[in-house]
């Protein structure tokens, strides 16, 4: 059976179909047909290889030429599939159209020694002809496989999945052909059975490409070009042609190495993989080549929409770093391949202080603010570079280096960091990866990545500031309810201490007095709990009878005028609450309606079972608020119209307290006619 006939004919009849297929559902995309004829240019290939494996000698040139075009075909719709980007981009159009030029001369230029070769019957460039031709078509998968790399580097993730089976199919039809043709030339001729081979391979990508068209039935692709595409290039094409080298170094070894040959091939090949892994992953090697790369064949330094998005996105992600300020100083380092960094900021006693260090010991020294280095910030701006600071003496006139730079290791760069309008900081980058000049185009990067530094920097200072601010402000709450209720305890013992010398043998007021002052004693106590645990503590809830408590919050501002008056409608009036803070607050309104009212007023108290709510209402004939009080005021914490005597967190108490148990108050009032408090608490049910 001859399988090089069956498995290329198999494979032809394959593009023949999946042509037909495009052909038949084109929607008028212009890849759709480009896809269609390189569709056709593989069918017509494999028709002659299946020619040729017949023995077919009269199809043999045919066929190389074909062998040629099929590429140049993949090498066309490939770079195609960059118009989306380069329709909008020059610098995309220019890469896409030397691209094209590149790899379809050097196509030509295969085909064309496929022609000359041949006629010189093999005794030219010292009967090695066809190693120059095997060499070639090397090459040409080489540049296959480079094309599709960077598309699939360069894709857009949401769009990988409509063409990951286009890079399978199409990769592995290069990858084989790689091996195939490094075998061919390494052994000088083609191997019968991976000749044969080759049609399986294409045959097998068929139904790969087929899922792709599906999944794009236009090829409107949405892709874009890497400024790093010269750079991984340069690495695939380097490391393939060096494992080339190093192969054929590895074959001489075994053919002429005796008995010992096929142990120095196998020793040497894996020393040769082993140096090509490290000096990949070397990343002074890639920094260099970095360097070259964007001194010899860019315009532009960097890509700044990469380098701002990665700052952003290092700014946000503070996994390892608990406050910060690290991130800071490291996004700064990775701009200009730094190693380490150390960042200074302005502290409360004038003075900056290093806070923060990255891969770097933290140095335990001050800057002041009038110090020379300050002041060359504050006056010119400049960053500094301190490899330069003796040949650039103009630059840097009056500059004075502090001692402590002396204690990191290869201090490089001082970059400010400034804020609205002053200093507020600076970073020093140390340890370069390689040894480089300072241009404009790095000082641009820098500074404007400083800007945002500092922005960030500004915002975690902010938040320290807030959180402190926060801390304050709950202690100033807790004093403020304290004061509250002290100043309650004191008017309840002042009370009793009014009325003994008159009621000191009535046994009704001694009861009295013992209860108020156990209750003092319990409120004292329990201050002085929340002192030692600088928080609010809170009443266990019990069940209430309300208007037994309003009764006896009543009857304990008997004392005072004009006598609160208490109506009870029902004797079913049940709910769960904190007792004393609820007694807190009845005693606070009603202490509220005897100021506002004069002696020969009224100050009417009625309780109410309007169900689910039991409703108590407060009503005096005193002098009123309007609603702009109401609205704006009178709930509003800290804010007092009592002067000293007052803390401004009754009302804001009482209402909060309402709305805990999912009450509601309600205040109607009008200026010189009174006021009603409307407590609607939730019955017990």
């Amino acid at each position: 059976m001859n399988l090089g006939l069956f498995s290329y004919l198999s494979a032809s009849l394959a593009f023949v179909l999946f042509a037909v297929l495009l052909v038949t559902s084109w929607r008028g995309g212009n890849r759709g047909v480009l896809l269609a004829a390189v569709a056709l240019i593989n069918a017509v290939w494999a028709g002659l290889a299946s020619q040729v494996a017949i023995k077919s000698v009269d199809q043999a040139s045919a066929y190389q030429t074909f062998e040629v075009l099929r590429y140049l075909a993949w090498y066309v719709f490939l770079i195609k599939l960059f118009d989306s980007a380069a329709s909008n981009n020059p610098g995309y159009r220019r890469f896409q159209r030397s691209a094209l030029l590149s790899s379809i001369g050097f196509g030509c230029l295969v085909l064309l020694m496929d022609f000359v070769f041949p006629r010189f019957d093999g005794r030219v460039l010292y009967g090695y002809p066809m190693a120059f031709l095997f060499a070639g078509h090397l090459i040409m998968s080489i540049i296959g496989l480079t094309i599709i790399e960077q598309l699939f580097r360069n894709l857009s993730l949401q769009h990988r999945w409509a063409i990951k089976y286009l890079f399978i199919g199409v990769g592995g039809i290069f990858a084989y052909d790689f091996y195939f043709y490094a075998n061919a030339l390494l052994f000088r001729g083609m191997d019968p059975g991976l000749w044969n081979a080759r049609g399986f391979i294409s045959l097998i990508s068929v139904p790969m490409l087929v899922l792709a068209a599906a999944r794009n039935r236009e090829w409107s692709l949405n892709v874009f070009v890497s400024r790093d595409i010269v750079l991984t290039t340069t690495a695939i094409l380097g490391g393939g042609l060096y494992l080339l080298l190093m192969a054929g170094v590895g074959y001489y070894l075994r053919d002429h190495g005796g008995s010992w040959g096929r142990v120095a091939q196998t020793v040497f090949f894996s020393l040769a993989i082993i140096l090509l892994l490290a000096v990949l992953f070397s990343g002074q090697l890639r920094a260099n080549l970095r360097v070259f790369l964007g001194k010899n064949f860019y315009k532009n330094k960097y890509d700044y929409r990469k380098e701002w998005l990665q700052l952003t996105g290092e700014l946000s992600n503070q996994k390892d770093d608990s406050n910060g300020f690290i991130s800071a100083t490291r996004v700064l380092a990775r701009l200009v391949d730094a190693r380490s960094s150390l960042i200074w900021l302005h502290e409360n006693n004038n003075c900056y202080r290093n806070i923060a260090a990255w891969q770097a010991d933290r140095v335990d020294a001050t800057e002041i603010e009038g110090s020379s280095l300050v002041q060359f910030f504050e006056q010119k701006g400049y960053i500094i570079n301190l490899t330069n600071i003796d040949t650039c003496p103009e630059e840097y006139q009056g500059l004075v280096l502090p001692t402590w730079l002396s204690k990191i290791r290869r201090p490089w760069l001082i970059v400010p960091l400034f804020g609205l309008n002053s200093l507020l900081g600076f970073s020093v980058l140390a340890d370069p990866l390689v040894s480089r000049e300072i241009n404009w185009e790095d000082r641009d990067l820098l500074k404007a990545a400083a800007k945002q530094v500092s922005s960030y920097l500004t915002v975690l200072r902010t938040s320290e500031v807030l959180a402190e601010a926060k801390q304050f402000e709950v202690f100033n709450r807790i004093s403020a309810y304290m004061v509250h209720d002290l100043k309650n305890i004191s008017a309840e013992l002042e009370l009793i201490v009014r009325n003994a010398e008159r009621h000191r043998n009535n046994p009704e007021f001694l009861d009295d007095m013992f209860e108020t002052v156990n209750n003092a004693s319990a409120d004292i106590n329990r201050l002085l709990d929340q002192l030692r645990n600088k928080r609010l503590q809170k009443e266990k809830k019990v069940v209430v009878d309300v208007c037994k408590l309003v009764q006896d919050v009543a009857r304990h501002k008997n004392h005072c005028l004009p006598v609160p008056d208490v109506v009870c409608d029902s004797s079913e009036c049940h709910t769960i609450l904190e007792k004393r803070r609820f007694a807190n607050v009845l005693a606070h309104l009603l202490d509220n309606g005897q100021q506002a009212t004069s002696d020969d007023g009224f100050l009417h108290v009625k309780v109410m079972k309007k169900t689910p709510f039991v409703v108590i209402q407060i009503v005096d004939n005193g002098h009123g608020m309007d609603d702009d009080f109401i609205n704006k005021r009178l709930f509003k914490p800290f804010d007092t119209t009592k002067g000293n005597a007052g803390m401004g967190i009754g009302m804001y108490e009482c209402r909060e307290f309402i709305h805990e148990l999912g009450g509601e108050i309600k205040v109607e009032s009008e200026p010189g006619k009174g006021t009603s408090i409307s407590l609607h608490i939730p019955l017990n049910n």
